[in-house]
């Protein structure tokens, strides 16, 4: 009985292992052709239909490496960094030399700034493989990405020249000479690259881009180029018609061409282009913020609107984007529009977030923009009005709470308010000099400011290629919108503005970004519309640069009277809130840096009426001088001090003959 039992036993073993033999090998096959076909989607670009092909595979045959492998490079190129770091890790778990997981989860590494962990990856491999280009690759990639170029660039040089030049080692070092700024190298290497792989359409996209950053600080060379960027590009294309290298960089062609030929049609097409990419690359906030700028410019407000608050949604740190976003939904969307009622909840939010902090004054960036965004938002008024009524606005102050009270007829707290306010404004000297004009339902200011003059340029980008198309132009905007907020300078705006700049873009122009940078051969420009009245004096320009987050800006002061720039500063700000704090930061020592000014308005009997008050820095004890032309006259004692006014009683007998209307009054500095 027992020797039967064992014989049944060892006949069913038997037949489970013939059973699972042969399932083995049938499912092996289908396996195979799953990856097969994967493979060709992968090649096509096409991770989104090889990934299920693997996933298929890898059920069939739980061990096949190809199949993880093609998952893990897949969902690496897709974005999904922690699927790929995982199957690659699984391969590594079973074959710790396996090269091509290596350098695959090398570049997951490299992402994280995990320089070590590479290090430890790949340095035994070298040991054992000295001369493995793509470990090489690895290492000078690792190099690169801490800085050390040169030393990448030597090692990849030297293997490349020992091995005879092998095609992918030329095209690392095509990448390196490329980040050295030797672009002349960079495109020997890379032609020679591409007779070596004619089919490798990244090869010509690269070259692209190589011939684009080349000729990026020379406008006339950079449209000169176009054609030859273009047959390359269209090479790229032909080979693969998903390049998504090449696709990217023929937006920036038709982007340069359509500005320069001032081509809306140009313009739609890179649109289609960007659009294409950002729906196949939805994790890309570049895509997505290029997308929301055209859309702007071709008044495609649905297309403008979600795509800003997706590539916001990608990175909120995003200052220059946040900014960019406002000025979009202020000039093109309604109050009650959601992307704008968003942006303006968070310039609140940040408000109350900085409003008590060390950043207490810049605060008051987020306030502002909150007020533009949302004015009819009951908090932002309550926070509008608190801050006009310890701030001393007392108009801007009454002219809110008039309007609440239209709102609110009934109130007797608002009416109290009121007539405490128009009494205080009743008693002023800019209302007993009749600059002030109390209507029923508005209070007016009639007062004319002559302090310094100031035109800000867009600033320029130091690096070829600026991650946001508008940040030049931008970055002028907001310094002049945190000027125009201190009073105490007047900025060239409205009509004025953009009449200056429709000259200068006939002269300077960048064709890519669309700024008009600093020259000093344009600068007549600025008086333009001017005759007879005083020039502008002051120019404010410079240069930007947008690195790991960290907003640098290198901005000078020239003075038109003496020829030269007059002060030059270097700051830097990072994280959230550095647009607001860097821009408070230089706007102050802008205003540090020009003169205190005004005008007689008035000659009276005993005193006259100049144009600065307390919104100028004037204090009681400020030791004002009149002057003409340059020569001072004599010195001034203030009698009384308004908010844009002030009474001041000249300190010299006979001084009615000698002081006129218009005559200038500065404030005398120690």
């Amino acid at each position: 009985m027992f020797q039967n039992l064992v014989k049944q036993t060892k006949k069913h073993t038997v037949f489970g292992i013939l059973f699972l033999f042969t399932q083995f090998v049938f499912a092996e096959p289908s396996a195979l052709e799953d990856i097969a076909e994967a493979k060709i989607f992968q090649s096509n670009n096409n991770c989104r239909k090889a990934i299920p092909l693997y996933q298929s595979a890898l059920q069939k045959n739980r061990n096949s490496i190809d199949a993880k492998l093609g998952i893990a490079d897949c969902s690496f190129l897709l974005g999904s960094y922690k699927e790929s770091k995982k199957f690659y890790l699984d391969i590594l778990q079973r074959d710790s030399k396996y090269i091509p997981a290596v350098t695959g989860l090398s570049e997951i590494y490299l992402l994280d700034g995990e320089y070590k962990l590479v290090n430890d990856l790949i340095q035994p491999l070298l040991t054992e493989f000295p001369n493995h280009t793509g470990l090489r690759i690895t290492e000078a990639k690792t190099l690169l990405k801490q800085g050390k170029t040169d030393s990448a660039l030597y090692k990849i040089k030297s293997l490349s020249d020992k091995l005879g030049e092998p095609s992918d080692l030329l095209r690392m070092l095509s990448e390196l000479y490329f980040s050295k700024k030797q672009y002349e190298n960079a495109l020997d290497t890379i032609d020679s690259y591409t007779k070596k792989e004619p089919n490798d359409p990244s090869g010509f996209s690269f070259k692209a881009k190589v011939l684009l950053y080349e000729n990026y600080f020379q406008p006339r060379a950079l449209v000169a180029i176009l054609p030859n960027v273009k047959e390359t590009l269209e090479n790229a294309l032909n080979l693969d018609e998903k390049n998504e290298e090449a696709r990217f960089y023929f937006v920036y062609h038709d982007l340069i061409l359509a500005n320069v030929n001032n081509d809306k049609d140009l313009k739609t097409k890179a649109f289609k282009r960007i659009y294409e990419l950002a729906r196949e690359f939805p994790e890309n906030q570049l895509y997505h913020s290029i997308e929301a700028n055209l859309a702007w410019e071709l008044g495609e407000n649905k297309f403008a609107s979600y795509h800003y608050r997706r590539a916001l949604a990608i990175d909120d740190l995003d200052e220059i984007l946040r900014f960019e976003a406002e000025e979009y939904v202020i000039s093109s969307e309604k109050e009650e529009s959601k992307l704008r009622r968003e942006l303006g909840d968070y310039r609140r939010d940040r408000y109350y977030a900085e409003k008590h902090s060390l950043y207490h004054k810049s605060s008051l960036f987020h306030l502002f923009r909150a007020r533009d965004l949302s004015a009819q938002t009951p908090v932002i008024r309550k926070e509008l009005l608190d801050f006009y009524n310890l701030s001393g606005d007392s108009v801007k102050y009454t002219n809110l709470l008039l309007r609440l009270r239209e709102e609110d007829p009934n109130s007797f707290k608002l009416q109290n308010k009121l007539e405490f306010v128009i009494k205080n404004l009743k008693d002023s000297i800019e209302f007993k000099e009749g600059y002030l004009q109390i209507d029923p339902n508005s209070v007016s200011d009639l007062s004319v400011r002559f302090s310094p003059e100031v035109y800000v340029f867009d600033l320029e980008s130091v690096s070829p290629f600026p991650y946001h198309l508008q940040a030049g132009r931008l970055f002028a905007e907001v310094l002049r919108y945190q000027l125009k907020n201190m009073l105490s300078v007047r900025v060239i705006e409205g009509s004025e503005f953009k009449s200056i700049r429709n000259l200068l873009k006939e002269s300077s122009y960048h064709p890519f970004s669309q700024t008009i940078p600093f020259s000093i051969d344009n600068l007549h420009h600025l008086d333009s519309k001017r005759r007879n009245a005083t020039k502008i004096r002051y120019v404010v320009h410079g240069k930007y640069q947008i690195e790991n987050g960290d907003i640098k800006f290198d901005i000078s002061v020239y003075d038109r009277n003496q020829l030269k720039d007059i002060v030059n500063w270097r700051t830097n700000q990072r994280g959230r809130d550095s647009l607001p704090t860097i821009v408070h930061r230089i706007a102050e020592r802008i205003k540090s840096t020009l003169p205190i000014e005004g005008k007689i308005l008035k000659v009276k009997k005993d005193e006259v009426i100049v144009s600065l008050g307390k919104d100028d820095g004037l204090k009681m004890d400020s030791k004002p001088l009149f002057q003409r032309k340059g020569k001072t006259l004599f010195e001034g004692e203030i009698i009384s001090l308004g908010k844009s006014i002030s009474n001041i009683k000249p300190k010299q007998r006979g001084w009615e003959k000698e002081l006129a209307t218009g005559d200038d009054v500065v404030l005398k500095t120690d």
